[in-house]
């Protein structure tokens, strides 16, 4: 209680300051608020520490912020995976929004025509001609050596053997995905088809919804699916048809197997034909 009184009590005694003569015949003591004058140092020191112990504290924080995951945002996210059943991996869901280059937009545009291209059949000889040929786009976006010398040997077989048999080829490119760097992977299928009537088409269609892809299945003669890894580069070396320099340096296909049970694999599901 002592300590206390003499802290906080007010002081008893006169305080020996005065002020000026006011008027000049009358002295008059301190102003009342110096009795206080421990109350509010003590007070003063108090604010001073507390104000020290908050820096103190928002320091320790700012500094572990990136070491202790208290996030409240990661601790609600989902992670959602889709197993792929040839690798034996897990595979992370894309968000619904991502940040894109440009260019990889525009490289990936290139790749699915180059794939359209390479791949589809059609009865029209000029046609196969304009696309194959060496002014063509297969070759004004191939490696000249590694890539498009081996795949005009095979066209040449392939084009010999649809004019034989009578069957047209069409192709659904149903993933294009950037690995990494200039590393690409493609999930295609190919559909050789009897040769359309112009008048009454087989299947009237050619994109890649889900009606039209179950018309190709129960049409098709023959249907295979493969797994393509695409290696990219920009050579600089600019041409009319390709004013970029972009090209493709490897392509190498991988057969996938379709059985009952995994027939449509990796195909999206509103895409997956009905039966």
């Amino acid at each position: 209680m002592g300590l206390i009184r003499a802290l906080f009590g007010r002081s008893k005694e006169d305080s020996p300051d005065v002020l000026g003569r006011y008027p000049e015949y009358m002295q008059v003591r301190a102003l009342p608020e110096r009795r206080y004058l421990k109350t509010s140092r003590l007070l003063a020191l108090f604010i001073f520490l507390n104000m020290a112990v908050m820096i103190a504290v928002a320091g320790f924080f700012t500094y572990n912020a990136d070491r202790i995951d208290i996030s409240i945002a990661n601790r609600r996210v989902v992670n959602l995976y889709s197993i792929d059943s040839s690798r034996q991996v897990l595979i992370p869901a894309e968000y619904s929004t991502r940040n894109v280059n440009a260019l990889e937009l525009f490289a990936e545009s290139l790749l699915r025509d180059y794939i359209y291209n390479r791949h589809t059949v059609v009865w029209e000889n000029k046609t196969m001609t304009q696309r194959w040929d060496v002014g063509g786009p297969v070759a004004g976006y191939s490696h000249y050596k590694r890539v498009y010398m081996p795949f005009r040997m095979s066209a040449d077989n392939l084009f010999e053997e649809s004019r034989k048999k009578g069957f047209v080829r069409d192709v659904h490119i149903y993933e294009l995905n950037l690995i990494k760097q200039n590393l690409w992977e493609a999930v295609i299928e190919t559909f050789d088809m009897p040769i359309p009537d112009a008048y009454n088409p087989v299947c009237d269609c050619s994109d890649n919804s889900k009606k039209c892809i179950t018309c190709k299945v129960e049409n098709s003669s023959r249907q295979l699916r493969y797994r393509v890894f695409i290696r990219t580069s920009y050579n600089g070396v600019k041409t009319v048809l390709n004013p970029l320099g972009f090209v493709v340096e490897s392509y190498n296909m991988l057969y996938v197997p379709i059985d009952d049970k995994e027939q449509f694999w990796r195909i999206p599901n509103d895409l997956k034909p009905d039966f």
